[in-house]
């Protein structure tokens, strides 16, 4: 079928459901212009030094989709939602915590399959579409497209509130190469005076819809190995956080009653989850087999040993 054939709503429908039926809770289409409405808000947050232990971030890319991948036109932006009621961090006797995303297995693996697929099928449909498959290792200001793609509002903790959903769900993007009608907006947020997440955190990381990396426990369990500064250290033996911290998502209104993730992909918690502090593994043979296939392999060995002792002192 030629191109100028094709019907743009149909596709963006037959797009929508194929993306809810891959899993996805919530799917939301977005033009991919720049955030000229960022521009300011971002360059300041660089030019404080929050990204400095983010070096992988690059605000030029990070401002317009294009700038990333030039053919970017539309942008479907999907919500997957991975929380379990009965998942709960640092729930058996004497285990440390580990945030939520880490219980089920690597959800790059997951998501990326999921819409590589979707866009394949997507090409069959529309000739000479092309696309791009972003789950949150590319440079991209997802939860602000998200936001644009109308499933939901960047919250005071900074993660994306989709609505009665709640934000215990990752994002995934795929860039289009086509022109679809776009989806409205989310402009308004929703937090009103609620401050919970900014009272709960341990190490003062977070400000109203801002967070400072440098404050942060999962900028030291997860990203990088650079030494914390005191109060991270403290902060993380008194909350026993060994990698990434839920505290703001788990006192959120919002997730009173959010959408749950598939208790078939995010089912059984590895021996992490459950052991006492002190029989947690220790050898870098044990680590890998333990996190073979999780999103906790990217954390080396070493880096984990040093996550224990500064919870627990030795």
């Amino acid at each position: 079928m030629p191109v100028e054939h094709l019907d743009p709503l149909a596709f963006k429908a037959w797009l929508r459901s194929e993306a809810l039926a891959a899993g996805f809770a919530r799917i939301g289409f977005a033009a991919c212009h720049g955030f000229q409405a960022e521009a300011a808000h971002l360059q300041a947050w660089f030019q404080e030094g929050r990204g400095s232990l983010l070096p992988y971030l690059d605000p030029t890319t990070l401002l317009d989709p294009r700038a990333l991948w030039p053919p970017a036109r539309t942008a479907l932006v999907g919500f997957f939602p991975y929380a379990r009621p009965e998942a709960v961090p640092g729930s058996e006797p004497g285990s440390l915590k580990l945030s939520r995303y880490l219980w089920g297995p690597d959800y790059h693996m997951l998501l990326k399959p999921r819409l590589t697929r979707l866009l394949e099928a997507a090409q069959t449909r529309w000739p000479g579409l092309e696309g791009r498959v972003c789950v949150d290792t590319a440079p991209l200001l997802e939860r602000q497209l998200a936001a644009r793609a109308g499933l939901g509002w960047q919250g005071k903790h900074t993660l994306l509130i989709a609505g009665k959903n709640g934000s215990w769900g990752f994002l995934g993007a795929l860039l289009l190469s086509v022109d679809l009608p776009a989806d409205e907006p989310v402009t308004t947020e929703f937090c009103g005076t609620c401050t919970a997440c900014l009272e709960v955190c341990p190490s003062g990381a977070l400000e109203p819809f801002r967070l400072d990396p440098a404050r942060c426990l999962t900028t030291y369990t997860i990203e990088t190995e650079a030494e914390p500064p005191p109060a991270v250290v403290e902060a993380l033996a008194s909350s026993r956080w060994a990698a990434g911290c839920d505290l703001c998502q788990e006192v959120c209104p919002w997730n009173r009653a959010p959408v749950w993730g598939d208790p078939a992909l995010w089912g059984g918690p590895s021996p992490l989850h459950t052991r006492s502090a002190e029989d947690l593994p220790r050898g870098a043979a044990q680590w890998r087999k333990l996190t073979r296939r999780t999103a906790l392999r990217r954390v080396r060995d070493r880096h984990w040993r040093a996550t224990l002792t500064r919870i627990l002192g030795s």
